[in-house]
């Protein structure tokens, strides 16, 4: 039913265009062939896969759910289209990769510039972006893998692998000034008395540590700077008495520099942290080597998973 891929190539232009003229625009193909393959791919199916509109097309709960197979066979054959030419002329094609503030800062550039000496022919595209972003556009083939923490474990479908490379833990960071450093190991109530940033990408980092506070002193902590960018919040903490709660690792990049881990008698919040991958990537080389690289650059730092 859905083994004809460049019927799958049409119906996914077709998907994410909403307009079947667009679509044909891009593809390269007329409007009247664009429109018979579509339908006889909801032939094929057995039911309409978009809702047309006077103003384009839009997927149907059908349609949606064929969208999400067609674009993880697409990026199967693409994957094995690599695989296949690197057995003939070396690595080629694209990997897709997303990654967490301290995989995109401290880990991957080491990483991923070595790779590329290695596979020039390979392309790599890198977005930041947190897990609970990445995680769907994993599972639906827009990405091939995700490299950041496992602050929780979830099932996963049985195309994605997730290894445990790094051992991290969140704690409280401010300059290595910070007045509060006087006290040894601050108290919660200690911390109630200065300003806290919160990292917006991940607001679990900052509920956690309210949620400790509260449960101590009956006061709940507030944020009085949220930023999205992790290098900004690491400058804001070293040009004010701001504190905020950061995977320890944050601190072992050039952007980490006169920051330092406030002592405090807060209960230990330790995770994992890794890639999460589609299992094609196994027989990739280019893959291989990156996922190599990534274990000695963190035994470098010190930081490999137990």
């Amino acid at each position: 039913m859905l083994e004809n891929l460049e019927s799958l190539k049409r119906f996914v232009a077709v998907a994410e265009s909403g307009s079947v003229r667009r679509a044909a625009d891009q593809i390269g193909l007329t409007q009247p062939a664009l429109t018979r393959s579509i339908r006889l791919l909801e032939e094929q199916v057995g039911a309409p896969l978009f809702e047309r509109r006077s103003r384009g097309v839009h997927l149907t709960s059908l349609g949606g759910r064929v969208l999400i197979h067609a674009r993880h066979l697409l990026r199967e054959s693409h994957l094995a289209e690599i695989e296949i030419r690197a057995l003939r002329e070396g690595e080629r094609g694209t990997i897709r990769i997303a990654a967490a503030p301290v995989w995109m800062h401290t880990i991957l550039p080491y990483c991923i510039a070595r790779m590329h000496a290695r596979h020039p022919a390979l392309s790599v595209t890198l977005e930041p972006m947190d897990y609970t972003t990445a995680s769907p556009r994993l599972q639906n083939g827009e990405l091939d893998a995700f490299f950041g923490g496992f602050q929780r474990i979830e099932g996963l479908p049985s195309f994605l692998i997730r290894r445990a490379l790094m051992a991290a833990e969140l704690t409280v960071i401010g300059r290595d000034t910070h007045p509060l450093l006087s006290k040894g190991v601050a108290s919660a109530r200690d911390l109630l008395s200065w300003p806290w940033l919160s990292y917006q990408s991940d607001l679990a980092y900052l509920d956690t540590v309210r949620d400790a506070i509260q449960e101590e002193t009956g006061t709940r902590v507030h944020a009085a700077i949220q930023c999205e960018s992790m290098i900004t919040v690491l400058e804001l903490l070293r040009e004010g008495d701001f504190l905020a709660l950061l995977p320890s690792s944050s601190l072992t990049s050039s952007h980490g520099t006169g920051l330092t881990i406030i002592p405090t008698n807060l209960k230990p919040i330790a995770f994992q942290s890794g890639p999460i991958h589609r299992r094609s990537l196994q027989s990739n080389q280019a893959f291989r080597t990156l996922l190599s690289l990534a274990e000695e650059r963190i035994d470098a730092l010190g930081l490999r998973a137990r």
